[in-house]
């Protein structure tokens, strides 16, 4: 059963380095993908802000054609006014004239307020366009890396996957179905060093006798707390010693 938890041990790493690379890669998109959410949102307004600066051109053509009938109409009644015969029709068309007068003055001030809105609103597009220009090109540029970053994890991904294979190969299908069905149901991890009578996954005591059975190594044992499968903490070591050892040799 020993042999089997130190499988089980370097399953779990490869596990936990895959899981680690999945969450490195979907990173990656969605940092892609929340930029180009951004540009759609900068475009979107942009093409908004086109069109009400159209509208407010229109509206100010608008006043100025207003204005201009203003102007002629106060240049005829400033001519009738010259040819009128009586002094209460004199009245009349003075008042109109100081009423026309009033509303050429209020269309100067808002076609003057609309040319200034014109003149923000063009400003802004200007500055929106240069940012969106700027961020299609970083865009594409991290595009570029994103993929480069991506194919080189998956090569990882792939070689792990392989070495994950061949572990699985080795480890019994009591066992591995007991491992993968605590890793699938919990944060990834199936497999826990007990250290001083108690799991290092949850911190929860383990009764004596079982943590002398887990000593013994020959039979699978779980928290039964977390439901962690358990492995005695010196093995690990003693094995970790050994391989430092034999790569030592080796070189």
């Amino acid at each position: 059963m020993k042999e089997q938890l130190a499988l089980l041990r370097e399953l779990q790493d490869i596990d936990l380095k895959l899981d680690e690379l999945e969450d490195h890669k979907n990173e990656i998109r969605s940092r892609l993908k929340e930029n180009k959410r951004f540009l759609e949102k900068l475009e979107t307004d942009l093409e908004n802000q086109k069109d009400e600066l159209e509208e407010v051109r229109s509206t100010r053509t608008k006043k100025q054609h207003n204005l201009q009938e203003l102007n002629n109409k106060l240049e005829d009644r400033q001519n009738k006014l010259h040819k009128t015969k009586t002094g209460k029709e004199y009245e009349a068309v003075e008042t109109e004239i100081d009423v026309i007068k009033e509303e050429i003055e209020e269309a100067e001030d808002e076609i003057e307020r609309l040319g200034e809105v014109i003149e923000e609103t063009e400003d802004s597009i200007e500055d929106k366009e240069e940012k969106i220009f700027h961020l299609r090109e970083g865009i594409a540029e991290e595009e570029a890396s994103a993929e480069e970053q991506i194919a080189e994890l998956d090569e990882e991904v792939q070689a792990l996957k392989d070495r994950r294979e061949e572990a699985r190969g080795d480890v019994s299908q009591r066992v591995l179905r007991r491992y993968d069905f605590i890793r699938d149901r919990g944060d990834g991890k199936a497999i826990a060093p007990a250290k001083d009578e108690h799991c290092e996954n949850c911190y929860m005591a383990i009764p004596p006798q079982q943590y002398i059975e887990l000593q013994r190594g020959d039979k699978l044992i779980t928290c039964s707390s977390c439901q962690s499968i358990l492995y005695f903490y010196e093995d690990a070591l003693n094995e970790d010693e050994t391989g430092e050892e034999a790569e030592a040799e080796e070189a």
